[in-house]
């Protein structure tokens, strides 16, 4: 296959694969704006490279280059099992794409200790030539599946595929420690959740102060600039958003004061 030939085949996917990354990068900023936990921790993509798919071609028996199912693909990380599958659910729930095929490698894991959750997607992507429907792979895990993955992969391409059984022994425990993490961290989710939001909380508010502190500068109020910028250094290594909230308060109406006797 000529090189300008494989450019003209993977132009869509590789368009596919840039407006799902921001899809559901959407996705994730939808519950931050409405200061929910997002099951979306972060979004990767990629589409396969010539050499890549031509050796898939061979290795699967395929004619069409356009059969291999994950010529796009996305990824899909999250912090907890249960974000994995509310992120399944949100796919189902789309019009914009429909699922031809789900692979749950996390309830039914590959004998390697692999664990992910893998959607074959037909997505519509239009081009100057019209609407071109394409198959993306997603793949949904948590930040230790991933990173099980990522070494199993390096691993892989070292031994050519074939990792020796020692080896392979050791992955496997591995694998299964990590899964064991994400179950422990599934265990305590909640307090994690709410430490997460405190913690967000906080660095709203703060931005809200700073910019109020930074308000006086602006109208010439040095004295009191000076004074609430102690005041938010001394509060701010604290955990306490009561008393942030409260000096929030104190600032708007000195704000407010200011600007009446200009």
């Amino acid at each position: 296959m000529e090189y300008e030939q494989w450019l003209e085949i993977i132009r869509p996917y590789s368009y596919a694969v840039e407006e799902l990354k921001i899809k559901f990068r959407n996705v994730r900023n939808d519950y931050l704006d409405t200061k929910q936990h997002s099951p979306v921790e972060f979004v990767t993509g990629r589409t396969k490279k010539l050499s890549s798919a031509l050796a898939k071609m061979k290795k699967l028996d395929i004619d069409k280059i356009e059969d291999i199912e994950d010529l796009a693909g996305i990824r899909i990380m999250c912090q907890f099992v249960e974000d994995i599958y509310v992120i399944v659910d949100i796919i189902k729930a789309r019009n914009d794409m429909s699922i031809v095929l789900e692979k749950d490698y996390i309830n039914n894991a590959k004998e390697s200790g692999y664990r992910s959750y893998h959607l074959i997607v037909k997505y519509p992507v239009n081009t100057i030539h019209g609407v071109k429907e394409v198959q993306c792979e997603i793949q949904i895990r948590t930040l230790s599946m991933n990173f099980w993955a990522t070494i199993e992969h390096s691993l892989k391409y070292k031994y050519d595929h074939y990792i020796p059984d020692e080896l392979a022994y050791r992955l496997k425990r591995a694998a299964d420690a990590a899964f064991m993490l994400d179950q422990e961290m599934g265990e305590i989710r909640e307090e994690i959740i709410k430490a997460q939001e405190l913690f967000t909380e906080k660095e709203y508010v703060l931005t809200d102060i700073y910019s109020r502190v930074n308000k006086l500068k602006e109208l010439g109020d040095g004295e009191n600039y000076y004074l609430y910028r102690m005041k938010m250094n001394e509060i701010s290594r604290s955990r306490n958003i009561k008393s942030l909230l409260e000096l929030k308060e104190e600032l708007d109406e000195i704000l407010n004061k200011t600007k009446v006797n200009l």
